[in-house]
């Protein structure tokens, strides 16, 4: 029984120092610079980048809105860097590109399709046993996450 108490007791020390550092469970934080501008906004987009308006503290609604979001992409693109002359190992550029336009209630322009985009090196030798299109998901999906960031600072720095 004494041995149960000790667990117990390391465990909830462990769960207040995870929550004194700052640590926050998945889904729960606040995405993006200044989260404390918020606003109603219309998004024409797509859900995933819905989703992450959500998460970071937006409102959306399409008929009371005070802004509206269009975000064209991500577009995806894989540009071959070099190859060894056995063609062995190969090192491609990974980059994804969105393009972002912010329009007032009245529909007029704030940010007029503003392309914004991202690339990361990437190595894939044909000796690895991992697949590499699963390592390039992977890869976009990183990038990806820094492009929606970036969309929601531009968004909060306009409001």
């Amino acid at each position: 029984m004494n041995i149960l108490k000790k667990k117990i007791c390391v465990s909830l020390f462990f769960i207040l120092l995870l929550n004194g550092c700052g640590y926050k469970l998945g889904g729960l934080e606040t995405i993006g610079e200044n989260s404390s501008k918020t606003a109603l906004l219309e998004v024409h987009s797509s859900k995933f980048i819905i989703q992450k308006f959500k998460s970071a503290g937006f409102t959306i609604d399409s008929d009371n809105f005070e802004y509206l979001i269009k975000v064209e992409g991500p577009f995806r693109k894989k540009e071959t860097s070099s190859v060894t002359s056995d063609a062995d190992d190969r090192e491609f550029t990974l980059t994804s590109t969105a393009v972002v336009s912010i329009y007032n209630k009245l529909g007029e322009a704030i940010i007029e399709r503003k392309i914004l985009f991202k690339s990361k090196d990437y190595s894939f030798s044909s000796s690895n046993i991992n697949s590499s299109s699963s390592e390039e998901e992977i890869i976009f999906s990183d990038i990806e996450q820094i492009l929606i960031i970036e969309i929601i600072n531009i968004l909060r720095s306009v409001i």
